[in-house]
């Protein structure tokens, strides 16, 4: 069975499931857009990672750092770490919450800082996307919100 057929083959390797190889082309894809987002924005001393936790934190502010977590699809540790060099660095306020909880806020580094990746981050998905036209990028981006539905 290739790796085109439509019907997989229940008892055939898992690895010539379309399946398989459509998560193979995603994660392929994401690793390539991760890299040209970083080299877009190691000029204004940020990465995509970093950018993703701006972003996110821009967008839902006063979130605590697990709803940050699981809003960037990262774990708690990961993020706990992230978020608090974005801390040190003076890009992210902290302040208490309820209990032993904090919430965070973009300071006005940290906005500033979001303002400026725009126009990289805008190019370079662009490019990465070219080869799309508008309407079928917006068919991929319906397909994959079908498929992430918790």
């Amino acid at each position: 069975m290739k790796a085109t057929d439509t019907n997989s083959d229940e008892n055939g390797p898992v690895g010539d499931s379309d399946a398989w190889a459509a998560g193979v082309l995603l994660r392929r894809l994401h690793q390539r857009k991760h890299q040209a987002i970083d080299a877009a924005l190691a000029p204004l001393g940020t990465s995509m990672s970093q950018y993703v936790v701006l972003l996110a934190t821009a967008e839902h502010p006063d979130s605590s750092s697990h709803d940050l977590a699981v809003r960037t699809a990262q774990t708690d540790q990961s993020l706990g770490t992230l978020l608090r060099r974005l801390v040190d660095g003076g890009l992210v306020d902290r302040c208490a919450g309820p209990g032993r909880v904090y919430r965070h806020r973009l300071s006005a580094s940290g906005r500033a800082l979001v303002q400026h990746c725009e126009a990289p981050v805008r190019q370079t998905l662009a490019k990465e996307f070219s080869v799309l036209s508008p309407h079928e990028l917006a068919h991929l981006r319906g397909l994959l919100e079908r498929l992430a539905v918790d």
